[in-house]
């Protein structure tokens, strides 16, 4: 009784284990991750491209940056075609 008991856990872990993969491709969503600051952080999208993510890992700034850092007092540095400036947390040019 107990090896069928043991047999039927196992065939279920196996079963679920089987069923959980749905076939979406896993990994890191980013190439490079910086630190959060002032709620947002920034990240580097797959293309190369830099944009912001807040807190819930939501994109609120779209990668669109040659590079990007962190915000201080509402500004932070960013580069675009070979041009740098500050952003605001929009993403606007200051």
């Amino acid at each position: 009784m107990l090896k069928a008991f043991i047999s039927f856990l196992l065939a279920l872990s196996l079963l679920g284990a089987l069923t959980a993969c749905d076939g979406a491709p896993r990994g890191p969503r980013y190439s490079n991750v910086r630190p959060y600051s002032e709620g947002l952080a920034p990240v580097q999208a797959k293309n190369g491209k830099w944009g912001y993510i807040n807190e819930q890992q939501r994109m609120v700034i779209q990668p669109q940056f040659d590079d990007a850092q962190e915000f201080k007092n509402g500004k932070a540095p960013a580069c675009l075609n070979g041009k740098c400036g500050f952003i605001n947390k929009q993403g606007k040019w200051l």
